[in-house]
């Protein structure tokens, strides 16, 4: 029996194909296996670490930076009447620039008296 040559083609294709599908879904079970640990390390340490003060705490969120976001719709039979969103990153200067690339020390033009 011979063989097409287009089928044989076709065939490594789809070979070539799966190899690197099944090398996608075993590189994403890498990931999430990884992940997991990490998650699962994250956990031990924070129940090792139960006894935290307060001080301890806003340092802790200072350092790595805290985005607070909420919104608040005031409706009446309704009908929306005032909507307040808020979104506000709290963080320290050093965090800003460090992470960010912002210098908030640094005096800017956008934010003189003049331009607000």
């Amino acid at each position: 029996m011979r063989e097409i040559p287009g089928r044989a083609a076709a065939e490594r294709r789809r070979e070539a194909a799966r190899v690197r599908r099944d090398r996608q879904i075993e590189l994403a079970r890498q990931r999430r296996e990884a992940s997991l640990a990490q998650q699962a390390a994250k956990r031990a340490r924070a129940s090792r670490e139960r006894q935290v003060t307060l001080v301890d705490l806003v340092d802790r969120l200072l350092d790595g930076g805290v985005v607070i976001h909420g919104d608040i719709t005031l409706s009446v039979a309704d009908v929306d009447l005032l909507y307040v969103g808020l979104r506000a990153l709290v963080a320290s200067v050093e965090t800003i620039k460090r992470q960010y690339g912002i210098d908030v020390a640094r005096p800017s033009p956008a934010l003189s008296a003049s331009a607000l």
